[in-house]
């Protein structure tokens, strides 16, 4: 098949989760099918998507990142929004140069499938017949919600609660164009069952490279816990936050020695000042696997979040025990005492810390869980047969009146 993939950011380097999931599926479509790429980005980006997928200049196209996406522009582009009445999603999604390469590319190719990774590429007009798919790794509009109910910050909460009031009904305009929406937990595929009731969808859960992150027989730390993942990602500092302010004081009466490493790129200036010698902020890495191998314990205090944590399978497989609010394991197939400890509640969560700090045959027997789960479900190996088993299910609808192209 012919496959456009319009993305909101290079894949290469994938430095976090959503480009992961990007690099991961994209990988699997170049090996199976004639794919063409359109997404924000630079020539140097164009470049290294070309040489990491063996793919031809022809098949890459460019735009130029959007001002508002970046930090010096995003707090004017929030105004903006709110001048417009509209969500800032919308402000930062629009863009004339994205149309205009999108139109070209559909006229010039007879593609077979449109797929767009995440609603943020659905703000624009698709003049084709072709099937019409979503990769939806996110809610977005349940992340904004969720963020208004956790945030500490009074104009945090009141920001968030606005955006959430004003994509929700966008983002859902956005599903219903489409032929199939693929969602990474069960949970996602209830909430737009409810919200998007017309619209096929397909489970593709989130995944990880078994070979890469491996274990390697590297003796972990002692009392040396971690997180990782992109800290100017809101629900990921929330966390971070969260955890140095009401879970690790209560871990240190347990465990004084201990040491808590965020690995991670950008970490903004609420974290960045709660660092010391025993709260280690790291920022960008190149490789975040020496961290995770040295670890005793991989938390992961979400409280805000949509998809599934690809630093939870990342975990696993580099056979890490793990602690989890019930949100950071969310879509994942874990089970609390098997393969994982689940604690939703500060001193829970503190208390099923210091019980791995402490007995290390708990941890083997959820290593050895968590290895077999990921091995056996979640390789993108597995992943990418699911995807084509969606795409042959999408293939066979008729498609809409609706989407034949003017």
């Amino acid at each position: 098949m012919k496959i456009l993939n319009v993305i909101p950011y290079s894949p290469v380097p994938a430095v976090f989760g959503g480009a992961l999931r990007i690099y991961h599926l994209l990988k699997w479509m170049t090996q199976h099918h004639d794919v063409h790429v359109l997404s924000y980005g630079t020539h140097a980006d164009r470049e290294r998507i070309v040489a990491e997928f063996q793919l031809s200049a022809s098949q890459i196209t460019m735009v130029p990142e959007p001002r508002w996406i970046s930090e010096r522009w995003k707090r004017l582009g929030q105004a903006y929004a709110l001048l417009r009445n509209t969500s800032f999603t919308e402000i930062a999604s629009r863009n004339t140069g994205m149309q205009a390469a999108l139109d070209r590319c559909l006229d010039r190719v007879p593609f077979d499938v449109v797929q767009i990774a995440y609603p943020v590429m659905g703000f624009f007009e698709f003049k084709t017949s072709a099937t019409r798919v979503l990769d939806a790794a996110n809610v977005e509009y349940d992340i904004h919600r969720r963020s208004a109910e956790a945030a500490r910050s009074r104009l945090r909460q009141l920001w968030s609660a606005y955006e959430y009031r004003k994509l929700y009904p966008q983002e859902v305009e956005i599903c219903r164009q489409q032929d199939m929406i693929l969602v990474t937990s069960e949970r996602d595929k209830e909430l737009l069952d409810r919200d998007v009731p017309g619209v096929r969808k397909a489970v593709i859960p989130n995944g990880v490279d078994t070979t890469f992150f491996s274990p390697q027989g590297t003796p972990p730390g002692e009392d040396v816990l971690i997180f990782t993942g992109a800290i100017n990602y809101f629900p990921n500092a929330d966390a971070v936050e969260y955890f140095i302010t009401d879970v690790l004081p209560l871990i240190r009466q347990a465990r004084p020695g201990v040491t808590f490493y965020v690995v991670g790129n950008a970490p903004p200036e609420s974290i960045r000042r709660l660092a010391s010698s025993s709260v280690i902020v790291t920022g960008y890495v190149d490789d975040v696997r020496p961290f995770i191998r040295r670890s005793a314990v991989y938390v992961v205090p979400m409280r805000i979040g949509g998809g599934t944590r690809l630093k939870v399978l990342e975990a696993m497989a580099m056979h890490r025990p793990i602690v989890t609010t019930s949100i950071g394991c969310e879509g994942i197939d874990a089970v609390h005492g098997e393969s994982v400890l689940i604690a939703d509640d500060a001193r829970a969560f503190a208390d099923a810390t210091v019980r791995l700090l402490t007995d290390k045959a708990l941890c083997q027997a959820l290593v050895r869980r968590g290895e077999e789960l990921v091995r056996s479900r979640y390789d993108w190996s597995v992943v990418g047969e699911q995807l084509s088993d969606a795409y042959a299910v999408v293939r066979n609808v008729p498609l809409d009146s609706r989407r034949v192209a003017r």
